[in-house]
């Protein structure tokens, strides 16, 4: 079996979302002169790093992260390749996925996309910029009937709509895949090592009613 580490790492040169978000960061409050034994505190969200997205996030009554089936966050996973996408502002629509091997999807897969979007994850730029879904690429997937979606990129929707707020009534590609209970993964890192069908395994931590978590996303083969 080989594993690979999809996972980003946790420092504190990397992206965040910016106001009211707080940056990563860790401090050292236990150390072996003074207490014999070491120990660090984290600052981060239930969004920082590679993490998943419930309902919870866009509403009070969605999902929380503690609610989803842990079967949603491992199974068999299918790698969509869109390279030329690994630009800023780069929308990525239902026919961008069907070229790049949508047709395979099967109900029940893991649907993983690939843009390289991950090189910039010390960049100012990894969320304002970022690639993004279109609301029939949301939609594609939708009917796919997949049990999670996942990417190396900042937003699963354009982050010029309402980056820091969403206007009432707004449709977004989020609440399309949400709505139908199918949570996403931002933040992917090193997709471009993985074969395209893997198995896919990133369980959230059991934060209660929370809206997000970070995860340690993996992926392997037999």
């Amino acid at each position: 079996m080989k594993i690979f580490d999809l996972s980003g790492p946790l420092i504190t040169s990397m992206w965040n979302y910016g106001n009211p978000y707080k940056p990563y960061k860790m401090n050292r409050i236990a150390t072996l002169p003074v207490n014999g034994y070491i120990a660090s505190e984290l600052q981060m969200t239930t969004h920082t790093g590679t993490h998943v997205e419930c309902g919870r996030h866009w509403w009070e009554e969605g999902q929380s992260v503690d609610q989803i089936d842990l079967e949603r966050f491992i199974g068999p996973a299918r790698v969509l390749r869109l390279p030329e996408k690994g630009k800023p502002l780069s929308s990525i629509t239902a026919d961008d996925l069907e070229k790049s091997g949508g047709h395979l999807l099967e109900p029940g897969d893991i649907c993983i996309l690939y843009t390289g979007w991950d090189k910039y994850w010390e960049d100012a730029n990894y969320t304002t910029e970022s690639p993004y879904l279109t609301l029939d690429a949301a939609e594609y997937l939708v009917d796919k009937q997949i049990r999670l979606f996942a990417s190396d990129f900042a937003m699963c929707g354009d982050p010029r709509d309402g980056i820091d707020f969403v206007p009432s009534g707004m449709e977004l590609p989020d609440y399309i895949l949400l709505k139908k209970d199918t949570p996403y993964i931002l933040g992917l890192t090193g997709i471009d090592k993985i074969p395209d069908r893997v198995t896919f395994c990133g369980f959230p931590l059991r934060v209660i009613e929370g809206d997000g978590s970070p995860i340690r996303a993996v992926a392997w083969t037999s």
